[in-house]
């Protein structure tokens, strides 16, 4: 039980940090932490975990889709309309890691020029 927890907060705060490839404090600490309040992120310590997290989305969607042993050999996987509802539910997911990559593209380019 408690995994699930720490699995959920995980995931939440890599979704959370995304947002800072394209938001402003993802290129400068904000002013209201201390200590580190209104100093620039260094770009590597945003570029390096970002596509490191991009690659493991996309190796972990690749994984799971082309398993050989798939969810149709599960009996417990829904089947008929309900298996089509959730794979329309969960397509969406498999850009998420191409689209993370091109945001980490996007903020290395733009860090480089400014």
């Amino acid at each position: 039980m408690l995994y699930v927890l720490i699995l959920s907060v995980a995931s939440q705060a890599a979704a959370c940090l995304t947002l800072g490839l394209v938001k402003p404090w993802g290129e400068w600490v904000p002013r209201w932490v201390p200590w580190l309040g209104g100093r620039r992120i260094p770009s590597l310590a945003v570029v390096i975990p970002a596509a490191v997290g991009a690659v493991a989305v996309m190796a972990l969607c690749a994984a799971v889709t082309l398993a050989p042993r798939g969810p149709l050999d599960n009996p417990d996987f829904p089947h008929g309309t309900a298996g089509v509802i959730m794979d329309v539910c969960y397509a969406p997911l498999l850009a998420w890691g191409p689209l993370v990559a091109a945001l980490t593209i996007a903020y290395a380019r733009r860090r480089r020029v400014a």
